[in-house]
């Protein structure tokens, strides 16, 4: 008999749960980055780390490091309390840096920041318990040492999710998970993720989902970017969908254009009472006023992507709105401009999808889960898998409706702008196939459909 590969597997002993999902916390104008709380070992040990599409490792500090690591919001990670720990030696064939006996990393970040150590597997559930989230052994590093942000912020460590093979999608995938897939979406505070699937009593969206094919680590091709109704640019070229950088980062010459036709036309009053700062970076204007700035609409592949005011623009202090753009290449579409979007990385069909939604405000550990949205009558519709030959049912899980009780998490945060952009060399998979089959999800009725109609993202 032929070997069967990963995806076979997942398609013959597909598991029909639904997704397993979290909240997420986090902004982009105080703790800068969005994170998700982790449960690693067993009994589970909770760690907090950055959603980030722009790497694929994940890894934390263990009781190990010592002054080698910051201080963050939970406590190292102890292998010695944990059952289903192990170290992963030089002998595993995926294993490309060794010192010793025991297979290492040293990645180093494009802003600076740096983090070495030694990888470890070990069972890890997203989430808290009380969501009954399924965990299965993923591969993560134990921190020996943190350097610049990694040591200053907030979060325990890193979740990497692209595409290079080491993550924990990957991981998860050939064991609990439905699909290769992670969804976020970022509310002003806080906001929602899940594996292997869409919850949409969580991402409700207001707008049908579009899909566009992505080259490796999430790359998207940006043909024109117009705003306030007149183009700006055109063949603009290839943004990264990094979650991880806080920020979305142009040309200097494309910034500086964007930021002075925004000034031409809220310069008349149509943009209320708003005045531009003398530096030229941040508004005066009220709440009201926001919802008067002109929309940036950017065209990726075939589809259209919507960036209103309140995702080009936060509230530094009350009543001061500050641009969440730069002219800084590489050219990036970061957390800022996720904002209030379901944003879907599909992995199994190479896609990224993203429509328009109302992202769950979660302010703290405390919060109760987000609870069920009334339906817009948009569906989540998901692209069939390349070479599926049979259907597949989602639904959500009773546990959409449960409860979470648990010791709220200390305030202030505090913490620089994040932009990990991995430097070291990792695995690419550039997967794109169009597809007639679709996948469809409904809060109330789960279905499944094979089209006859060729259907563009």
């Amino acid at each position: 008999a032929l070997p069967i590969s990963g995806q076979q597997r997942r398609l013959q002993q597909r598991r029909l749960s639904g997704p397993d999902e979290a909240r997420l916390y986090g902004d982009v104008h105080t703790l800068m980055v969005y994170h998700v709380d982790v449960l690693v070992g067993t009994p589970g040990q909770l760690q907090s780390v950055i959603v980030d599409t722009g790497s694929g490792r994940t890894a934390f500090p263990c009781t190990s490091c010592g002054s080698g690591c910051g201080t963050h919001i939970d406590p190292p990670f102890d292998p010695e309390a944990s059952s289903t720990f192990r170290w992963v030696n030089c002998n595993d064939a995926r294993c490309t840096r060794c010192s010793g006996n025991s297979c290492s990393y040293n990645i180093v970040y494009l802003e600076g920041s740096s983090i070495s150590g030694t990888y470890f597997e070990d069972v890890l559930h997203l989430g808290f318990a009380e969501r009954q989230n399924r965990k299965g052994p993923v591969w993560m590093g134990c921190h020996s040492s943190e350097t610049n942000l990694f040591r200053t912020q907030d979060p325990s460590g890193i979740m990497g999710l692209n595409d290079n093979g080491w993550d924990v999608i990957e991981a998860l995938a050939d064991g609990p998970l439905d699909r290769k897939l992670v969804a976020l979406c970022f509310a002003e505070s806080g906001g929602a993720m899940s594996l292997g699937g869409v919850n949409e009593s969580w991402m409700p969206i207001s707008s049908p989902m579009q899909w566009v094919s992505y080259s490796s680590r999430f790359y998207v091709p940006v043909g024109r970017i117009s705003l306030g109704g007149e183009v700006m640019f055109s063949n603009v070229g290839d943004f990264h969908f990094d979650s991880g950088t806080t920020f979305t980062y142009f040309t200097s010459s494309q910034a500086s254009t964007l930021r002075r036709k925004i000034k031409s036309l809220c310069g008349s009053g149509s943009c209320g009472g708003a005045t531009l700062s003398a530096s030229g970076t941040c508004w005066r204007a009220s709440d009201a006023d926001i919802d008067n700035f002109p929309d940036m609409v950017f065209k990726i592949a075939d589809a259209t992507y919507t960036w209103r005011a309140r995702g080009y623009l936060y509230e530094h202090t009350q009543g001061t709105w500050c641009y969440t753009f730069y002219g800084e290449p590489p050219l990036t579409l970061g957390a800022s401009f996720m904002l209030n979007h379901a944003v879907v990385f599909d992995r199994d069909s190479g896609k990224i999808g993203f429509a328009p939604s109302s992202c769950p405000d979660i302010d703290s550990r405390s919060d109760p889960v987000p609870s069920a949205a009334v339906s817009s009558g948009h569906a989540i519709v998901l692209p069939l898998i390349p070479g599926a030959k049979e259907t597949t049912t989602f639904s959500p899980r009773a546990a959409d409706v449960s409860s979470e009780t648990t010791t709220a998490r200390a305030d202030p945060f505090s913490g620089p702008t994040n932009r990990p952009g991995e430097v070291s060399s990792t695995l690419g998979l550039d997967v794109s196939s169009s597809a007639s089959g679709v996948l469809c999800l409904t809060l109330a009725l789960a279905c499944s459909t094979i089209s006859s109609t060729n259907l563009r993202w």
